[in-house]
C-alpha cells in the first residue's frame, strides 16, 4: 500500500451547520496528518449560499452547486411529499451541478472524497462514472444499527430519512457513522465519535454562573419562554435566536445568534436548552452541560436523536419548550455522576481522529500510519482534559444551585 499524502476533495450538504462544521473538523485533522484539502463542492438550493466562516475556515476553493433540498413547513416540520415533489420537479436542473463535480474531479484529480451528507454526490455516484473512492459521513448512517432508537410513528418521515442516507452513501467505499457513543463496526459502516469544531477545545475552563442557556430555532416561541421566565424570576436564562438583542427582564436577555459568544456562554450554563440536533447536543456532552431537548416539531429525526442522545447521558428530553424538566432534572442529578459521564465522553472524542482519518486513508488505499497507531482507529488514548469540579461564581435564587454547591465543567 502506498504512503503518501493523500488529496482530498470534500463534498458537504452546505445549508446545515453541522456539517459544515464537522468538514473543518476533519480538514483540520487531515492536515495535521500531513495530507491536503484540495477543495470542497458545497451543495445548496440557492446559488451561492455557504457561510463565510466555512469559506474562510476551510482555507481551500469552494464550489457552490444547485443540490437537492429539504421543504418545510411554517412550523419548521419536514413535509416529505412536498420535498419529494420539489426536487422531482427540478431535477433537469442538477444535471449542470452533476457535470460540474465531474469537472472539479478532473482538474483537481483527489485521491479521495469525503462526503458530509451531500445528496448530490451520492446521485454523482449512481449517475456517472468516476474512479475516485468515496467515504461518506452522517450520523445518519448509526440510524442503521441496532442499537439506534428508530421510533414508531411518522412513517414518511422516517422512509425520507432513510432514502435520502441511502442516496448518500451510493457507490462509497465506507460510511462514517458519528455516534455518542462508541458501538461495533458493521459491514461497509465505521463507527466515530462527533466531529466537533476546534473552538470547542479552546475553550478554557469556565466557573459556572447559575445561568440557563436556550436556543430559539423559531422567534416565534418566545412570548411562551418570556412567560415562563416572568412565572420563575429566580432563573437567569440567556437566550439566542433570530432577534434583535434585548433584555425582556433582569433575568431574561436575548442574544442575536452568534455560535462563538454561545460556546462560551454553553460553558459556563448550568443547563441548555436546545433541539436535538447532533452537533450542539455533542457540543454540550463534551462541555459537561447537562441539556434539555426539545425536538423540532415533526421532525422524525431529532425524537430519535433525543431518546439516543438522553440514553448516552445528555440529559432529558421533552417535546414542548418547557424547562421544569431541566431544572428537576439538575436538582436531583448527582454532579459526581455528570463529571463521569463527561469524562467518558471526553475519551470517546479523543478517538475521533485515529478513526476518522483511518477510514479516509485506508479507502484512499493508503498504508496505516505505524507507532501509536495513529490513523488507524487503533491508538491509545491520547490526553484529554477531564471533567473537573469548579465553584459557581454566582448562585441563582429559587431553583439555581445552592450556596455550597459545585458545578462540573
Amino acid at each position: 500500500m502506498r504512503r503518501d499524502p493523500l488529496r482530498v476533495l470534500f463534498a458537504v450538504q452546505g445549508e446545515g451547520r453541522g456539517h459544515l462544521t464537522q468538514a473543518l473538523a476533519v480538514a483540520a485533522m487531515l492536515r495535521r496528518r500531513g495530507h491536503q484539502v484540495v477543495g470542497a463542492v458545497a451543495g445548496t438550493s440557492r446559488w451561492g449560499d455557504v457561510p463565510d466562516f466555512f469559506r474562510e475556515g476551510l482555507a481551500a476553493r469552494v464550489e457552490t452547486v444547485e443540490s437537492p433540498g429539504f421543504v418545510s413547513g411554517a412550523d419548521g416540520r419536514i413535509r416529505p411529499v412536498a420535498t419529494f415533489a420539489a426536487n422531482v420537479a427540478r431535477m433537469r436542473r442538477f444535471a449542470p451541478s452533476l457535470d460540474r463535480i465531474t469537472t472539479v474531479l478532473d482538474r483537481l484529480e483527489p485521491d479521495v472524497v469525503v462526503n458530509f451528507y451531500e445528496g448530490l454526490m451520492g446521485l454523482h455516484g449512481l449517475l456517472r462514472v468516476s474512479d475516485v473512492p468515496v467515504v461518506a459521513v452522517g450520523h445518519q448512517f448509526f440510524s442503521g444499527h441496532p442499537g439506534y432508537p428508530l421510533l414508531p410513528g411518522q412513517p414518511l418521515q422516517r422512509v425520507a430519512m432513510e432514502a435520502y442516507t441511502s442516496l448518500v452513501g451510493v457507490g462509497a467505499e465506507t460510511r462514517l457513522a458519528l455516534s455518542f457513543y462508541d458501538a461495533p463496526d458493521r459491514p461497509g459502516v465505521r463507527v466515530v465519535p462527533p466531529l466537533l469544531r476546534s473552538q470547542l477545545f479552546d475553550l478554557g475552563d469556565a466557573p459556572g454562573d447559575g445561568s440557563i442557556l436556550v436556543y430559539l430555532m423559531e422567534p416565534a416561541m418566545a412570548p411562551a419562554l418570556a412567560a415562563w421566565s416572568d412565572r420563575n424570576p429566580g432563573v437567569r436564562i440567556h437566550t439566542f435566536a433570530a432577534v434583535e438583542p434585548h433584555d425582556h427582564s433582569p433575568s431574561l436577555t436575548f442574544h442575536g445568534l452568534s455560535g462563538t459568544e454561545f460556546l462560551k456562554r454553553m460553558a459556563a450554563a448550568r443547563g441548555v436548552v436546545c433541539t436535538a440536533g447532533f452537533e450542539t447536543v455533542s457540543e454540550a456532552m463534551w462541555l459537561g452541560t447537562p441539556a434539555l431537548l426539545v425536538p423540532t416539531p415533526g421532525h422524525y429525526e431529532q425524537r430519535c436523536n433525543a431518546v439516543d442522545a438522553v440514553a448516552a447521558g445528555a440529559g432529558v428530553h421533552a417535546e414542548t419548550l418547557d424547562l421544569d424538566p431541566l431544572l428537576d432534572y439538575l436538582d436531583h442529578h448527582a454532579e459526581a455522576a455528570q463529571a463521569e459521564t463527561t469524562s467518558r465522553f471526553r475519551r470517546w472524542i479523543a478517538r475521533a481522529e485515529g478513526r476518522a482519518v483511518g477510514a479516509i486513508e485506508e479507502a484512499a488505499g493508503l498504508a496505516p500510519l505505524g507507532g501509536d497507531g495513529a490513523g488507524d482507529g487503533l491508538a491509545d488514548e491520547v490526553e484529554v482534559r477531564e471533567a473537573r469540579y469548579l465553584p459557581p461564581t454566582s448562585s441563582v435564587d429559587g431553583r439555581g444551585p445552592s450556596e455550597n454547591a459545585s458545578t462540573w465543567e
